[in-house]
């Protein structure tokens, strides 16, 4: 879910920060503040670009944390700093970064949250999916959403199809196969589990099987994607997505829809079209199940 423009620590990058003053001040995501309670631990950096550093943390539950500039994506996970990648860029050139006491340390750069934010959190909609706007979103995502890749296809036709039986066992087994499915430091199928996870969350879903198919996901895709699949077994994700959920939801103004898909779009270079096509998925077996269609 990052911007399409993160490479992996080792390009030609730079400091950009003024590293001989004072500590840079930002604001820590409630979800991840509690790794800098603790004692200070080493970290390794795992991919840097000018508006954001990912560091992986070792933590089971919060495996990964971002510094990020205020106009980057809003991760769950991220520590925000108040400045843009415009006036200072995040190219941070090291491997080496730790965190706790209170900080953040990536190479000679120091952060420190002055303050904490909450990350959006979907909480149970007291309504099923509308599923006249399942039916609008489907047709904008085919016209403005970049094509799955060809090896996804089939393993998200058999997620729908899991996921309309309403069979734990299948829907685990549907969603194992995606994870770490396609390229990039979030794969595809990735992005469409946390879709998946969310709506569940939203709607009633199959939040059990989906959650029990990524439990081992640091181990079978990229860092970074592994950490946000567990925001998203917890509810936690990044506002746009929050925003498309509560425009798909009867409770949501009609207006809102286009411009929530259009911003969710605008998500890294895939992961939002990806993450929708999960969101989609549970929701219209969800709106199938309350209308008792077959």
């Amino acid at each position: 879910m990052p911007r399409p423009e993160h490479v992996h620590v080792g390009a030609n990058s730079h400091v950009h920060l003024d590293t001989h003053g004072h500590a840079h001040l930002g604001t820590i995501s409630a979800a991840v503040a509690p790794l800098l309670h603790g004692p200070f631990r080493p970290a390794r950096v795992v991919a840097a670009t000018r508006y954001a550093v990912h560091l992986a943390t070792g933590d089971r539950e919060m495996p990964a944390l971002a510094v990020v500039t205020r106009d980057a994506i809003r991760l769950p996970n991220a520590l925000v700093l108040p400045f843009s990648s415009v006036d200072r860029p995040l190219g941070l050139n090291t491997l080496w970064a730790g965190f706790g006491a209170g900080r953040v340390v990536i190479g000679p750069v120091h952060f420190e949250p002055e303050a904490s934010w909450t990350p959006p959190r979907v909480q149970g909609a007291s309504s099923p999916p509308d599923p006249a706007r399942i039916g609008q979103v489907t047709v904008l995502l085919d016209a403005l959403a970049q094509p799955l890749p060809p090896p996804l296809a089939p393993r998200l036709t058999d997620l729908r199809h899991a996921l309309h039986a309403n069979r734990s066992s299948e829907v685990r087994r549907a969603a194992r196969a995606l994870v770490g499915l396609g390229p990039g430091l979030t794969p595809s199928g990735d992005d469409i589990l946390c879709g998946a996870l969310l709506a569940s969350r939203a709607w009633g879903g199959p939040l059990v099987p989906l959650s029990e198919a990524v439990t081992d996901a640091t181990l079978r895709t990229p860092l970074l994607s592994a950490a946000l699949l567990r925001h998203a077994v917890r509810g936690e994700c990044v506002p746009q997505a929050h925003a498309f959920l509560r425009a798909l939801s009867k409770e949501g103004p009609p207006l809102e829809l286009e411009p929530a898909v259009r911003e969710l779009l605008a998500v890294g270079h895939h992961s939002g079209g990806d993450l929708a096509r999960g969101v989609l998925a549970v929701g219209l077996s969800r709106a199938c199940a309350a209308t008792g269609d077959p």
